[in-house]
C-alpha cells in the first residue's frame, strides 16, 4: 500500500502592529460609533477601524488603542470625540456623481419656475461636490431672468469635511470631471492650478454640521428636494426608518428625496414611493 505523503502545515503568520488592538477594543468603537453616528460597522472592518484611528493614537502618544478609548470617554478627551467620528466617516464623493439624480432634479426644479424661493437640502454633503453639483443644476434649469431664489443647506457630520465645502477648492484632477464648459462658467483658477467655486454658488449654500440621528435636528422649513445618498447604508433597519420618518414632514407635497444606487427603503412605504431609479416621493394617503 502507498504510503500517504502527510500534508505541508505552514506557520501562521499575524501581522505586527504597532499598536495592541484587541477584538474587545474593535467592540468598543463598534458601539461607540453606532451610538454617536448611527453607524453599524460590520465585523469585517477591524483593519479598516484600525488604519483610521492609528494616527489619532500616534498623535496623541497613548499606548494602545484600548488607552484611547478610555480617553475618548473622560471629560479630557470630548474634544478628541469630533476627530474620531471624523476619522470613522466615509467621504467618497465627486461631481454629478450618479448623474441620472441630476437630470431628475432638474426637471423637478422646471416645474418650480415662478413660484418663488426653491430650496433643497444635502443631508451628506460630505467635501462639498454634491451640493455645488445640485447648485450648478439649479442655475442651469433656470432661464436667464427666470432664476427664484435657491437656498442650498449642505450638513455632514464630519467638520473637517464641512471646511473643505465651504472654501470650495478642488484639485484640477476633479474638476476635469465636470461637463463640458463648466469649469470656466462656475469656477475660478487659482495660483497653485486648483479652482475655487465661484461666488455666485458659494453664495447659494450654506454649510452646518448636523448628526442625522440626533433627536432634533432644528430645521423648521421645508424643502423641494432633499439629497441623503450613500449614507443611510451604514445604518441598521430601525435608524435608517426612524431617519426617513423624520425626513418625511420636511418635504414639500410635490418635493423629492433622492438617495444612494444601492439603498432601498421599500420597508418605509407607508412614507415613501419609489418615483424613478433611487429617487423617492412622498406616499399618497391610504384610502
Amino acid at each position: 500500500m502507498q504510503n500517504k505523503i502527510p500534508p505541508i502545515v505552514l506557520p501562521k503568520f499575524e501581522l505586527k502592529r504597532e499598536f495592541d488592538f484587541r477584538d474587545q477594543d474593535f467592540e468598543r468603537i463598534r458601539q461607540l460609533i453606532h451610538k454617536e453616528a448611527g453607524i453599524a460597522l460590520n465585523p469585517t472592518k477591524k483593519d479598516m477601524v484600525y488604519g483610521r484611528l492609528v494616527r489619532r493614537i500616534r498623535e496623541l502618544k497613548l499606548p494602545t488603542f484600548a488607552a484611547y478609548i478610555d480617553f475618548l470617554q473622560s471629560i479630557a478627551g470630548k474634544r478628541e470625540f469630533e476627530q474620531f467620528v471624523n476619522a470613522l466617516t466615509t467621504n467618497l464623493t465627486f461631481f454629478f456623481r450618479e448623474e441620472h439624480h441630476f437630470q431628475m432634479l432638474s426637471a423637478h426644479l422646471k416645474t418650480l419656475a415662478g413660484k418663488g424661493e426653491v430650496a433643497i437640502w444635502c443631508a451628506a454633503a460630505s467635501s462639498g461636490e454634491e451640493p455645488y453639483s445640485i447648485a450648478m443644476t439649479a442655475l442651469e434649469a433656470f432661464p436667464l431672468g427666470s432664476k427664484p431664489s435657491i437656498h442650498i443647506l449642505a450638513t455632514d457630520l464630519d467638520t473637517s469635511m464641512l471646511e473643505v465645502g465651504r472654501k470650495g477648492i478642488y484639485s484640477a484632477d476633479k474638476i476635469a470631471k465636470l461637463p463640458a464648459g463648466y469649469a470656466g462658467k462656475y469656477f475660478d483658477k487659482l495660483p497653485d492650478g486648483s479652482y475655487q467655486a465661484k461666488s455666485v454658488l458659494r453664495d447659494m449654500i450654506q454649510f452646518s454640521r448636523l448628526n442625522l440621528i440626533d433627536s432634533n435636528w432644528g430645521i423648521r422649513k421645508q424643502f423641494d428636494a432633499i439629497f441623503c445618498r450613500n449614507v443611510m447604508i451604514y445604518f441598521d433597519r430601525d435608524t435608517q426608518f426612524a431617519v426617513l420618518k423624520k425626513f418625511h414632514p420636511l418635504i414639500k407635497p410635490q418635493g423629492l428625496l433622492f438617495v444612494g444606487h444601492s439603498e432601498n427603503f421599500y420597508f418605509a412605504s407607508d412614507y415613501f414611493s419609489l418615483k424613478g431609479k433611487t429617487v423617492y416621493e412622498l406616499a399618497k394617503p391610504r384610502q
